[in-house]
């Protein structure tokens, strides 16, 4: 079921080459973050919204039923949601395969760090002879 409920957040996009969320070993993410209540939690969610409203498994709806139970079970427990969310967007974009195909490199920029340009102090000096804006006030 962890499959479906990825590609339902991230159906990946043919056309530009991005594979569906399916494609990213999630079991290896959920194992090394120690995740697994958060999932089993929310795939619990899923499976009761999907039985109430349609009378059937979260994986034997169809896309439009598959979103309506999402948009519930954000409705039912939005911390758990947002939580299973954000693993699974940092799942998928941290994904080599992924990062390759977006051309962002396909590894941390640290511990070798990334070269970064000069820092050009020169464009505050318009701040710094503007001088103060702020107002003095007494306290009476």
């Amino acid at each position: 079921m962890i499959k479906t409920v990825l590609d339902a957040f991230i159906p990946g996009d043919n056309k530009l080459g991005m594979p569906p969320a399916s494609a990213v070993d999630f079991n290896v993410y959920e194992s090394k973050h120690g995740i697994q209540q958060i999932v089993i939690g929310f795939l619990s969610v899923l499976t009761k919204i999907s039985k109430e409203k349609f009378s059937k498994d979260f994986r034997e709806l169809n896309e439009t039923q598959r979103i309506s139970v999402l948009a519930a079970s954000k409705l039912e427990d939005i911390r758990l949601f947002s939580t299973f969310l954000e693993h699974c967007f940092r799942a998928y974009y941290s994904d080599k395969r992924v990062l390759s195909i977006l051309k962002v490199g396909s590894s941390p920029p640290f511990p070798e760090g990334n070269i970064l340009e000069e820092d050009d102090w020169t464009i505050l000096i318009p701040v710094y002879e503007r001088g103060s804006i702020y107002r003095e006030f007494d306290e009476d």
